[in-house]
């Protein structure tokens, strides 16, 4: 018999924190958070792990701090998020000829199938995630997406997907990090993935939108249409270069640079140019620091990052050209999360573009739409990504795909195996 509810963890691994967080999710797709644990970050940078013997103490002791307070036994599998610039989107597709015939659920499989083995991964690289887009039967174009083609008389069936990859090295080390612990990876989802799933409302996921996650050492974009991931790319920018850049304008410490950072708006008004932030040692020459001279600079920083996501889009058919104007051709915008996301100005420096289509960049700050027990410390920017793992899972419960009984679950139980073989194929063996 089926339960009706189960108990996950969902574990967010960062360059600035580690989070841990266990949740009950239910068959009617809702969640109850019942415990959280996080720990500073150390040996991540820029999203990838670089230190096994530094991340692994503190993943443990983010695990131990949220079991400890849940008081539940959560299993033994994790879903966890992966970051990098690696990560990367990769679009697939493959044809079956049906000769006339109508459109079976075994057809579906097999093209599904064919789709994602024909997926050009290059030697360093293994799948981390695919989604199936939609089914296309003849010569029908992309609005066959969501429609169900069983049964449906054609003459040839197509299956397109979109998977993310990652490099090996990036996956390998954050499956040594959890099978370290006594811990398994049940699924692994990029993070601008997984934070959609946490801040985007229900008509922004079908109807199209762009998620910026801004963290401290990436930047995860990705597009999403129709309720899946559409687009998938990550830029090894984050907020920690943005600290480092005041740091080294100032010549100051980290610490006050992080302190500063958290002071700025980037609308710049000009009445900030009387506002002092820094003043140098005298025998730097004393010199004082505006909130709008460095505002200014952070301004300009975050703005060529706004253009290179925007060059990519463009590049990718997301973003186009109308009467010269640049133009966003998903109606939800772009939704900006992150804890980069939380500087003053920023939602308005990324919806501030020219022209008359200007309108379709409207850009707002994205947080976890979980407002139940447990919420506080999990409604910030900075905690989409986890809280998306979560609602991914709660998703993927009430569409009936982890239904197993807890005896299927055991380590030597025929699913077990299979998981087990599954991650070493893709991921390597650890």
């Amino acid at each position: 018999m089926k339960e009706n509810k189960k108990i996950v963890t969902a574990l967010d691994i960062g360059s600035s924190k580690i989070l841990a967080v266990v949740a009950e999710v239910y068959k009617d797709g809702t969640f109850r958070v019942l415990s959280q644990g996080r720990t500073d970050s150390a040996g991540v940078l820029d999203g990838n792990v670089t230190n096994l013997e530094e991340v692994q103490p503190q993943v443990k002791a983010a695990l131990v701090e949220a079991f400890g307070i849940a008081g539940k036994m959560a299993g033994t599998d994790i879903c966890t998020n992966i970051s990098g610039k690696s990560v990367e989107g990769v679009d697939s597709s493959a044809e079956m000829p049906l000769r006339g015939r109508t459109v079976t659920l075994m057809d579906m499989k097999n093209v599904q199938n064919m789709a994602q083995d024909a997926l050009e991964l290059k030697d360093d690289q293994r799948l981390i995630k695919s989604e199936l887009l939609y089914y296309m039967l003849d010569n029908q174009d992309e609005g066959f997406v969501g429609q169900n083609p069983l049964n449906a008389r054609s003459s040839r069936i197509s299956a397109h997907m979109h998977s993310a990859v990652a490099s090996a090295s990036n996956a390998l080390a954050r499956v040594k990090v959890i099978r370290r612990n006594g811990m398994d990876i049940s699924r692994m989802l990029p993070e601008a993935w997984a934070s959609g799933y946490a801040v985007l409302t229900e008509d922004e996921i079908q109807n199209g939108v762009v998620v910026i996650d801004i963290g401290a050492g990436t930047t995860d974009v990705a597009v999403f249409m129709g309720g899946l991931p559409r687009y998938t790319y990550t830029l090894n920018y984050g907020g920690r270069r943005i600290t480092q850049r005041i740091s080294g304008y100032l010549h100051c410490t980290m610490q006050e640079a992080e302190a500063i950072k958290a002071r700025l708006d980037l609308n710049c008004p000009a009445e900030d140019a009387d506002v002092i932030l820094y003043r140098s040692p005298i025998e730097e020459g004393n010199r004082k620091y505006s909130k709008l001279e460095i505002s200014k600079m952070v301004y300009r920083e975050l703005r060529n990052l706004n253009l290179t996501i925007g060059k990519k889009l463009f590049e990718a058919g997301w973003y186009t050209s109308s009467n010269g104007a640049p133009c966003n051709t998903l109606t939800g915008g772009i939704v900006l999360t992150g804890g980069t996301a939380l500087l003053m100005g920023i939602t308005e420096l990324f919806s501030d573009m020219p022209g008359p289509m200007a309108y379709t960049f409207s850009t707002r700050l994205g947080r976890s739409r979980y407002t139940g027990d447990a919420c506080i410390g999990l409604s910030s920017p900075k905690e989409s990504a986890v809280m998306g793992l979560i609602a991914y899972e709660a998703m993927r419960f009430k569409e009936g795909e982890e239904g197993e009984s807890e005896q299927s679950m055991s380590d030597n139980s025929l699913w077990a195996k299979a998981k087990r073989f599954v991650t070493e194929f893709f991921v390597g063996q650890y």
